[in-house]
């Protein structure tokens, strides 16, 4: 596999995406949230523990958008928005 114009194997390519960190992990409110999505929410001032669902954590994130942009947060809510439709959509 060629990156950056280098060749590399697919072992170097996994560390290199740093898969730990993108990987959901079930946390102790219930909600599916990777280290990479906890770290922005935290960033942006939201603690993730203190909303009862998914939807109002979501709720909240709009909100903080709606008053100031960033880029991050905004894939994080796209994030939470598709897994929320992927898990309420009757298939």
């Amino acid at each position: 596999m060629i990156v950056n114009k280098k060749e590399i194997s697919v072992e170097e390519a996994m560390k290199l995406a740093n898969f730990d960190e993108l990987l959901l992990k079930r946390q102790e409110n219930g909600f599916l949230l990777s280290d990479y999505q906890i770290s922005v929410l935290k960033r942006n001032g939201i603690n993730f523990s203190n909303f009862n669902n998914i939807r109002e954590l979501l709720f909240e994130i709009e909100s903080c958008l709606d008053n100031d942009f960033d880029e991050e947060l905004d894939l994080v809510s796209s994030q939470i928005s598709e897994y929320i439709y992927y898990c309420d959509t009757k298939k």
